[in-house]
Parts: C-alpha cells; sequence; structure tokens
C-alpha cells in the first residue's frame, strides 16, 4: 500500500480528501483481483462504501475529486502513469486502472529473471515463472 499512497501523493492528492484513501484501496483490489475483470460500480463502490461505512455514491464522488485534483495539478505525471497523451481527464474506473497498472509494471520490472541456476547438487532449477 505504500507504493499506492506514494504515487498519488506525487500526482498531488493528500490525505486532507476523503476519496485518498478511497482510491488507494481501490487501485489495492484492481491489482490483487487483476485475473478477472471488476467493474468500478458493480464491484469497487460497493465494497469500499461498506468498508467505509459510505453510500457507493459517495465513495464515486470522492474518488472522482481526486481525480480531479491529480489531472489538475500533475497532469504530465499522469500522462507519464499511463504512458500516452491524455486528451481529457481520465474516469474513475479509467484512473484506478492506469495506477494499478503501473504500479504492477513497475514491480514486475524490480524482480530479476532467473533463467537457471545451478543448486548444490549440480541440478539444474528451471524458473516455472
Amino acid at each position: 500500500m505504500r507504493e499506492v499512497y506514494g504515487t498519488i501523493r506525487k500526482l498531488g492528492a493528500t490525505s486532507k480528501y476523503k476519496g485518498y484513501y478511497f482510491v488507494a484501496e481501490a487501485i489495492r483490489m484492481t491489482m490483487e483481483f487483476q485475473e478477472r475483470p471488476m467493474k468500478i460500480t458493480k464491484d469497487i463502490y460497493p465494497r469500499l462504501a461498506k468498508k467505509f461505512k459510505s453510500k457507493p455514491s459517495n465513495i464515486e464522488h470522492d474518488i472522482r475529486t481526486i481525480v480531479n485534483v491529480c489531472w489538475e495539478n500533475h497532469r504530465e505525471r499522469l500522462e507519464e502513469i499511463a504512458g500516452y497523451p491524455l486528451e481529457y481527464r481520465p474516469t474513475n474506473s479509467e484512473f484506478v486502472d492506469m495506477i494499478a497498472f503501473y504500479l504492477g509494471d513497475e514491480k514486475e520490472s524490480k524482480v530479476p529473471d532467473v533463467e537457471c541456476q545451478n543448486s548444490s547438487s549440480g541440478k539444474i532449477m528451471e524458473n516455472l515463472f
């Protein structure tokens, strides 16, 4: 979660916004459940509303506020994270997805590739990943 909060902060959003915690949790959920598609309105907002004892509409509004803050204050950085020029403010879903992908991609690039290693017994261990 530290990377999630750090990335959001670099985009100009801080904990003074309620949506700061909501968007961080939405990004975490998206990263955790990457194998299956999650719909932000049907899967994420209701779960966040339950967790934070709020309404899905409030969650949506507060995340939108964070997206607006990031868009207005650090558009260039947001475009770096997206990997392409943004012609319009991203939707909540696009914002969550692009940061989740960026952080997931960043983690993967830090993991060294290991093709083969010799064990002490002389056998070759192959990377199964």
